[in-house]
């Protein structure tokens, strides 16, 4: 009984495991490798810029265009979350990161982060979008 007790517990500890999973798209259109992208820097965290700009060097003239948006602290009062809240899978931040040629999304990588979202979560987001486009 008493090993029987452990395992559950062990169990019970290991399900609540928060782990993100990160969700790529790419577009039937996009022809890899890429050999350039340009930034979009408007509205862009200095911290994120300069971590971008540290691991990739961007050309102005390119045609696909890498845009960044992330969120910190998000705080949901929708009743329809409240549940996934008050377990603790509400996620506290976002990173997404997206190539686009015009207004056309190209290649997508989205994260839920159950931390705000710092330089090594863009680093890692990065290097997952260099391997699959580059």
């Amino acid at each position: 009984m008493f090993r029987f007790t452990i395992f559950l517990m062990l169990i019970l500890f290991t399900a609540c495991e928060e782990k993100s999973i990160a969700r790529v798209t790419k577009s039937d259109t996009l022809f890899v490798p890429i050999s350039c992208l340009r930034l979009d820097s408007l509205g862009l965290d200095r911290v994120f810029l300069n971590k971008l700009n540290s691991l990739y060097t961007f050309n102005k003239a390119c045609n696909l265009n890498l845009h960044l948006s992330s969120k910190k602290d998000i705080v949901c009062n929708s009743s329809h979350n409240m549940m996934s809240k008050n377990m603790g899978k509400f996620p506290k931040s976002f990173l997404r990161l997206e190539v686009r040629r015009g207004m056309k999304i190209e290649y997508s990588y989205y994260i839920d982060l159950f931390h705000n979202v710092d330089e090594d979560d863009l680093e890692e987001g990065f290097a997952i979008l260099k391997k699959d486009i580059f």
